[in-house]
């Protein structure tokens, strides 16, 4: 709606500031601007824009009004029919611009044509100069046109990328391939190599590899498959930071050729929470097996178990309480007990704590007692076994 009213204006400002060709021969380029907004903005615009240019011609009077309405009336069908025709082409183009142009001279030429034989000769001498301006002039500024709003879009088109690359949680960068230059970087990728975008653009990518030659290997195994294939993944692999310091860092790298220049990008994402997540899932599922084959030995411990405590008690109490025998008997019992409190511990683990030994050549095993014991703080109910609140009667 505002840039019809401002073509229209334009159109009311050239109607006004006529050009004088030669001696008493007056033009004015009046249907330029309402055929160019026809052609970009579509029939509404169009409309729009006429009214003032019909307005100020109806206020200057004179026989010549109606077809001088009637000419910018056409005109501005002719630029709505051309962006009609632009939109099935999918875009406007300079044909369409030259098109337009040669109709706007065509319906100057009937303006005059309909006025008769007293108007007609003035067109005769003026057509070269209404030619330069409606069929040289728009196509010219449709080119212009065009241009600026590709350039607009083109501007629109950078922000939208860059606002959604930088609001990416993964790490991007775009690198060239030929020179290994990175050319862009988002937010993600600045908070994981610790740099400014400007101190990464135009940075070496091979600088940012580690200084641990295995580690290197690892980059130039990873660069050597993406030139083979355009396509590579690697997990856990380690970068360097700015201040040096290593991060590991899950990456899938593509390779995508734009014009005549490859490029790749460069997707990454710090390893750690995999890792972390990772590492959990191992636990559990080592925990859960422990705490299965534990469930399976109490059981089959219990009952042999009981039977051996049972035997050593009817003993007990069968020997006087004193003498070798008694103390072997109470010795018995105290390794039984041990076995039996082992045993309940067994079924209360609840963690994987790792008893690494005195000694390096022997390989680490469980600890019980803390793969059993409660996190530290934490309350434990009446109803909740430990091993030295059951009672044993002999």
């Amino acid at each position: 709606m505002w840039n019809g009213i401002v073509f229209g204006g334009v159109a009311v400002w050239l109607m006004v500031a006529r050009i004088q060709i030669g001696d008493g021969a007056f033009m004015d380029a009046r249907g330029v601007p309402i055929a160019l907004i026809g052609l970009f903005e579509g029939p509404i615009a169009a409309a729009i824009s006429t009214l003032p240019a019909i307005i100020y011609r109806l206020w200057l009077g004179g026989p010549g009004a109606p077809v001088g309405v009637a000419g910018l009336l056409a005109v501005a069908a002719a630029g709505a029919a051309a962006h009609l025709w632009a939109r099935r082409a999918g875009d406007v183009r300079w044909r369409h611009g030259a098109a337009l142009g040669a109709a706007v001279f065509v319906l100057t030429w009937a303006s005059f044509a309909v006025l008769g034989s007293r108007e007609l000769p003035k067109f005769s001498e003026l057509w070269v100069a209404y030619f330069a301006v409606y069929v040289v002039g728009i196509t010219l500024l449709t080119r212009l046109f065009r241009d600026a709003g590709d350039r607009a879009r083109l501007a629109a088109e950078r922000e939208r990328f860059r606002a959604i690359i930088d609001e990416a949680s993964d790490a991007i960068r775009i690198v060239d391939a030929e020179t290994m230059r990175i050319v862009d970087a988002n937010v993600a990728e600045c908070r994981l190599t610790g740099y400014d975008r400007a101190d990464l653009v135009g940075r070496d990518a091979r600088t940012l590899w580690p200084v641990d030659a295995t580690e290197r290997n690892d980059h130039e195994a990873l660069d050597a498959e993406v030139r083979a294939t355009g396509y590579a993944q690697r997990f856990g692999l380690a970068c360097r930071t700015r201040t040096g310091a290593p991060v590991r860092v899950d990456v899938t790298t593509r390779v995508v050729t734009h014009g005549d220049r490859r490029w790749e990008i460069v997707v990454g994402r710090d390893a750690g929470a995999r890792e972390a997540a990772e590492a959990a899932q191992r636990e559990a599922a080592e925990l859960r097996a422990v705490n299965l084959l534990a469930r399976a030995t109490a059981h089959e411990i219990n009952n042999p178990l009981a039977v051996v405590m049972g035997g050593l008690d009817l003993l007990a109490r069968r020997l006087p309480a004193e003498g070798r025998e008694r103390n072997l008997i109470d010795r018995a019992m105290n390794a039984s007990k041990r076995i039996r409190d082992i045993v309940a511990r067994l079924s209360q683990i609840r963690r994987i704590e790792r008893d690494e030994g005195q000694h390096e050549s022997l390989p680490p095993i469980l600890d019980i007692k803390r793969s059993s014991e409660p996190p530290a703080g934490e309350r434990t109910g009446d109803d909740r076994w430990t091993p030295s609140s059951t009672p044993w009667s002999s």
